[in-house]
């Protein structure tokens, strides 16, 4: 996009500044044009709106959302999604008026207005018909563009201020050019996918207003296993296994969900959802036969004297067969064995392998594999009726930059799109305020 600002040199003005252009910004900027719930229409906008990406181009890290096919969004009933933000309640009742606001509903609502109509898939998963995040991108841009958004790529900002006395906030980027506005969005993201623009820049600028700030980590994240012995299984998915999570011999959590098991380790919706709460050294206990006591087991054996082991409990469990084989391999038992030949000690490892597996974490993934980042400005200091800032007056916050992080299959892009559609209106609407 062209640089609509021809007067490096000299101050430019706007109504409202938007820093960073992924899906919170575009939105954010959407919003403060005047879109909503129920209005559709940003050919009426007066207002200047001004949005600032310091990549060449907008929407990168959107661009590469669900490998490309951008999962924009998750099926079922809007108030149901707020459970999908960790177990914070605190969190949850964030995220509910900006989730409230502009539903998932909504969402699917507004792409189909603009040509782009929207297909749930894998068990609830929403995405654009034509699976292709370059369609969402380019409806967001067309919407930006009948508003008369105004963009400025490849600009980083620098710094950040804020006159008490007009109030007017003013950013300096490093070119050496100076913006200013009485109202300002930040946007910028969070640290997950740092090719895309996303570096932690909210934390420079919270800090620069004085503003708590949650320190960053990755979030939806795979794990590598301390002497992992499945590498041959990857690629290999158990569906709705439930992980327990483990630390210091104390349980601390249990999650649901597929668990995927890779060259190096774990992952799959399973092990990504609850990453936000591992640690390395951390032990991970994956129930693969729910329900199975030491009788039953006995039983099964009894009852069938010659079957091998490895075939017994894949059918009887419904696992796969190479994961059976080095399962039993990591205990020392051949697949081979014959029911009749289990001794006691050894039935009681295989209650053990079934009802509790244990593998051990021993790193995370980092800020290049993670999906999305957990931390951001702290909650409390945020208005969450209208994403203002508490303490410096309109100052809004959106998406990612936010100490928010959902689970994998929509979640965080819902809430990137409600939180900056919320933070634009209410900043081009004047709302200030706690």
């Amino acid at each position: 996009m062209e640089d609509p600002l021809k007067s490096p040199g000299r101050e430019e003005r706007a109504d409202v500044l938007i820093l960073g252009a992924g899906p919170a910004g575009l939105m954010a900027a959407l919003g403060a044009a005047g879109l909503s719930a129920s209005n559709f229409d940003l050919s009426r906008n007066r207002k200047k709106i001004l949005l600032i990406e310091k990549m060449p181009k907008p929407g990168r890290k959107l661009l590469i959302a669900g490998s490309g096919r951008c999962n924009v969004t998750h099926a079922g009933p809007i108030a149901d999604f707020c459970a999908h933000y960790g177990r914070d309640a605190g969190k949850a009742r964030f995220v509910k008026p900006a989730l409230m606001n502009f539903t998932n509903q909504n969402l699917v609502a507004f792409l189909a207005a603009r040509g782009l109509p929207c297909v749930e898939l894998n068990d609830g998963k929403i995405f654009p018909r034509s699976e292709n995040s370059r369609d969402v991108l380019r409806v967001l841009l067309e919407a930006c563009e009948d508003a008369g958004v105004q963009f400025l790529c490849g600009e980083e900002v620098t710094a950040l201020s804020r006159n008490e006395e007009t109030p007017v906030f003013e950013a300096k980027t490093r070119s050496g050019r100076t913006f200013q506005a009485e109202k300002l969005v930040c946007a910028v993201g969070g640290k997950s996918f740092p090719t895309t623009g996303s570096t932690g820049d909210g934390q420079i600028f919270a800090q620069a207003f004085g503003l708590p700030f949650v320190e960053l980590r990755p979030a939806l994240t795979p794990v590598t296993v301390k002497a992992y012995a499945f590498a041959s299984c990857a690629g290999i998915a158990l569906p709705e296994t439930l992980v327990t999570l483990w630390r210091s011999g104390k349980k601390l959590a249990e999650h649901r969900g597929d668990v995927l098991f890779t060259h190096h380790g774990l992952s799959g919706p399973g092990i990504l959802d609850f990453s936000r709460d591992f640690l390395p050294g951390d032990e991970l206990h994956l129930t693969l036969a729910e329900g199975l006591e030491d009788a039953p087991l006995c039983a099964l054996l009894q009852e069938n004297p010659q079957r091998e082991i490895g075939n017994l409990i894949r059918t009887e469990f419904r696992l796969p067969d190479r994961f059976v084989s080095e399962l039993l391999r990591s205990e020392g038992l051949p697949a081979e064995m014959k029911a009749w030949e289990v001794t006691k000690k050894t039935r009681k490892t295989l209650l053990k392998l079934l009802k509790d597996f244990a593998l051990v974490i021993q790193t995370l993934g980092g800020f290049r594999e993670a999906m999305v980042t957990a931390g951001g400005v702290a909650l409390e200091q945020v208005n969450r009726q209208t994403m203002e800032s508490r303490r410096v007056p309109g100052l809004y916050f959106a998406g990612e930059v936010l100490d928010v992080d959902g689970d994998s299959g929509g979640f965080n892009l819902q809430f990137a799109f409600s939180s900056g559609l919320l933070a634009g209106q209410s900043a081009g609407a004047g709302q200030t305020g706690a």
